[in-house]
C-alpha cells in the first residue's frame, strides 16, 4: 500500500467506527433507569403497579438493541421464553423501537396497540431494558415478564 492511500484507509476505518456502538456505551445504565421510569410514569397514570427491573435480562436486552444498531433494523428476539425461562413466567413480552429520545419511543410504543399492551399489562411484573446509542439513534429492547 502506498502512503498516499494510508489517509484515504483511516477515514473509511474511522466512519465505520464512529456508526457503531461504542464500549463506553455498554449497558448504558443512566438511559435505562430513564426508560424504566418512562414505562413506570405510564403504567402508574394507568393504575398499575411499577416494574422491577431485572439486570441479568437487561443485559441480554442490551445486547439484543446492540445487534440491532449493529444492523440498521428493529427486529425481536427470535425465541424470547429462552430467556425469562429460568424466572418461570407465565407470561412474557418484548417492545423493541429506535428513535432520537427514549421519550420519542414511548410515545411510538404507546401508539401501537401490541407495543401498548405490553406496557400495560398487569401481568408483567418485572422488566429487562436494553439501550444503546449508535447512528444518530437510540435503539431500544424491553423484555417484559411476570406470572
Amino acid at each position: 500500500m502506498t502512503y498516499r492511500r494510508l489517509p484515504l484507509l483511516v477515514l473509511v476505518v474511522a466512519v465505520l467506527i464512529a456508526g457503531m456502538p461504542s464500549p463506553a456505551d455498554a449497558d448504558n445504565v443512566p438511559a435505562r433507569r430513564k426508560m424504566l421510569h418512562l414505562l413506570n410514569q405510564t403504567r402508574g397514570n394507568h393504575g398499575l403497579t411499577a416494574l422491577r427491573l431485572n439486570a441479568n435480562v437487561s443485559h441480554f436486552a442490551w445486547k439484543h438493541s446492540r445487534k440491532m444498531a449493529e444492523r440498521y433494523r428493529c427486529f425481536h428476539t427470535a425465541n424470547l421464553y429462552d430467556v425469562v425461562r429460568t424466572y418461570s413466567p407465565s407470561t412474557w413480552g418484548e417492545n423493541v423501537g429506535a428513535a432520537g429520545t427514549l421519550l420519542r419511543i414511548r410515545t411510538l410504543w404507546m401508539g401501537s396497540g401490541g407495543h401498548r399492551a405490553n406496557i400495560l399489562n398487569p401481568r408483567f411484573r418485572r422488566i429487562g431494558i436494553g439501550v444503546v446509542k449508535a447512528r444518530g439513534l437510540l435503539w431500544v429492547t424491553t423484555i417484559f415478564y411476570g406470572g
